[in-house]
Parts: C-alpha cells; structure tokens; sequence
C-alpha cells in the first residue's frame, strides 16, 4: 500500500499580488510573507505547483509580480484557518498602513505608500491542499482548475506596492496582532474583540477605491458613510453614537497645537460650546453620512465644508487610527535602553521612536484647514525658521568658545 503523501508544516491561504511585503507580519502561527520567505520555500519542495503559482502573476500590461501570501501553521488552531480570522488579518494589516500613508500625502505632498485597501485585496484563487490543482470558492463562484493554465492578474487601476517597516505603523499592528490572537484563538471572542473586528472589517471597506475611472461624488460619499460606521461600531448607542465618539476623541492625549485647541462648533450640540478639531471632523464625517443615507439634497462642493479647505473623505483613515488609540489604550512602548548611549539619549530616542506615528498623523490631521499651497507655504516657513534658529545657535556657540580662548 502506497504511504499517504505528508503534508507541509505551512499551508497557503492566500495570496495578495498587489502588495509586496519586505519584512514578514506574522503572530506564533500565521503569516503574510514574502514568495522567498523561508516557509514558502519549505512548501514548494513539497508542493511544486505553489511555486508555479506564484510565478505567474502580472500586472495588466505584462510585467511579473512576485505576490505575497498568507499562510497556517497545522499544529495551531483551526480557528485560525477561518475567512473570519483570514480577513481580520488582512484589515488589521490594511489600517496599520493607510492611515500612515495618507497622513504623508497630506504633510509632504505625495504617496509614499498604499492608500487604499484594495492593495490588500486577496486573490481568490489559490493552490489546494493537496498541492496539485486551484481551487476558489466566492459568493458567485465555486471552481476548480489547473496551475499551467492560470493567468494570475493585479488588480487593474491600482498600483503595486512593496511594503517596508517605513510604511507601517508598528506600535499599532502589534497591539492589534495581540488582539487577533486573542480574538481567534477560539470560537469565543470577549465582546470588546468582536467589536474590533467588526469595526476593522468596515474600516477596510471604507477605505476600498470609491470607483475606478468612473468615480463620482455619490461613490466617495458612500465611503464617508462606512468611514462614520467603522467609528460608531467601537461605541454603540440606541441614538446619537457620535456623542460616544466625541468623547472617546476628547480622551485622547494630542499633542499638535492644531487638535487640542478648542475653536469649532461641533456637529448635534446646540450649546455653543467650542470643540478640538477631531473632533469637528468626526461631526461633520457623521453629518455628510446622514445626507447620504436619507437622500438629502447635496451640491457638488460638498466634500469641503467651512471652515475646512481639503475634502472631508481624505482624512477619514487618519481620524479613524486615534478612535483606535482610544479603543485599545495604545500607549507608547518603551524600546530596550542602548547601553552605548546615556540615560537621556536613550530617552530622547525612545520618545521619538514611540510617538513617531501619532505625530504624522496629527500633522495630517491639521493640513485640512489649509489649500495644498498654503500649507506648502506654511511648512517653508517653519523650515526657514529652524534653520535661522540653528545659526543664531550656532553663532552663539561660536561667541562663546573664541570668548572662553580670549579668557584663557
């Protein structure tokens, strides 16, 4: 009698070709790695279609893409193997990047890396687990079929990344990798777990391209209303959540000048009080998802509401990654002391490394209430002025020390 064939250690789940991973993400079991990632390798030598597989994709003009995957250690949990766990990952991954990345777009001016969740978009596709032929299983399509015809596709209208540490924010991704473990590890998560990945999932949708080509108002509308969403899931209420959101903004401690003055009226209170710029956005978030839901009457300018000069819907993810501090009480993560550097270097560093990432987003965050050429202008001008400060320093060093010779 023939002996069964043994199985990897690893198995694919699936893989993500518009997206190119530099370093892996990965918890004790399950992984987005790269196609040379030691594991991968260990699976090829036992299931050499995988590495068919995963030579055959290409961008829509013919250039070859080298896909990343996700993959399942056997000996975890199977609850780890579900779509549930699957595209937790892939979300939680998803806005561990794309605030970051458009926090820079809004402070520099151009991409610097994916800005849409549609990069972390799965194929659905994959070899199966007997490592001989590809199998899908979607809403609309159940199919089999054989690796040497497969024609693997990126996504078209969308570019491909590779994704480094630069583009990430990593003191949030490993809270939430803490929070996948925890969540999936049985088919009982604690509510409070529940609720992020619900909230995450939606956040992932919110974040997906509006439309191709054809995009209009209507469809970056309908982003803005998912965005509203992903935030009230966090902080339920029978009526008036954003009240909840309000206040899980106002626990957060800002530290940019911008988010922490209180100089707007806010969206629901009729008081007069005055409110952080968070959270104004958040209201005016809300309120354009109440006009698109119940069919209210919007002009084309919509998007771009007083006292605001950028478009509501670009700084929905940047937003969303402070309710996530709030929800999960990020706090900044001491880094282990240098023992080359004294006791105060190492605090300096570990102060900028920690709360590098709140920084970029604050300072996106801030950007809405100028044109691109005003906070052009703005950000010259605190550059100009930095540098006059370092040569008045410089200067002043310079007085001190020929004093000091002339005393000696």
């Amino acid at each position: 009698m023939a002996k069964a064939k043994e199985l990897p250690l690893w198995a694919p789940m699936f893989s993500l070709p518009n997206v190119q991973v530099k370093f892996p993400i990965d918890v004790d079991g399950f992984a987005l790695v790269a196609p040379d990632d030691f594991r991968i390798k260990a699976i090829k030598k036992q299931q050499p279609r995988l590495g068919s597989f995963l030579k055959k994709f290409k961008t829509e003009f013919g250039d070859p893409v080298q896909p990343s995957t996700m993959i399942w250690r056997r000996d975890k949990p199977n609850t780890y193997r579900t779509i549930s766990a699957i595209s937790g990952f892939r979300d939680l991954i998803s806005m561990s990047v794309i605030p970051l990345s458009w926090a820079k777009v809004h402070q520099f001016g151009h991409v610097q890396g994916p800005m849409y969740s549609d990069t972390f978009a799965v194929y659905p596709w994959m070899v199966d687990n007997k490592g001989e032929g590809l199998v899908t299983q979607t809403p609309s399509l159940l199919g089999y079929h054989e690796v040497r015809r497969f024609r693997g596709q990126t996504m078209p209208a969308l570019a491909t990344h590779q994704l480094d540490r630069r583009d990430v924010d990593i003191l949030l991704m490993a809270e939430l990798l803490k929070r996948w473990e925890r969540c999936f590890a049985n088919d009982s998560p604690s509510i409070e777990d529940e609720r992020l990945f619900r909230s995450l999932n939606m956040a992932n949708a919110a974040a997906m391209l509006p439309a191709g080509a054809d995009a209009k108002l209507y469809d970056i509308v309908r982003s803005v209303a998912l965005w509203a969403s992903a935030f009230e899931i966090l902080y339920p209420a029978k009526k008036e959540a954003y009240r909840g959101v309000y206040a899980a903004i106002n626990s957060i401690s800002w530290n940019n000048s911008a988010c922490s003055t209180k100089r707007y009226k806010a969206y629901g209170d009729k008081s007069g009080a005055l409110y952080t710029l968070p959270v104004w956005l958040f209201g005016e978030i809300n309120l354009l998802r109440n006009d698109a839901l119940h069919g209210n009457a919007m002009s084309p300018g919509r998007l771009i509401v007083p006292p605001a000069k950028q478009p509501l819907h670009m700084f929905a993810a940047l937003l969303y990654r402070m309710i996530l501090t709030a929800y999960l009480d990020l706090k900044l993560s001491p880094r282990k002391p240098d023992t080359g550097l004294t006791k105060y270097e190492n605090f300096r560093l570990n102060h900028f490394e920690s709360g590098e990432y709140q920084r970029h987003i604050e300072a996106g965050l801030s950007t809405i209430m100028y044109t691109a050429d005003e906070y052009r202008a703005k950000r010259q001008g605190r550059a100009s002025d930095a540098w006059a400060r370092g040569q008045a320093i410089k200067k002043a060093v310079e007085e001190a020390e020929a004093k000091a010779k002339g005393d000696g």
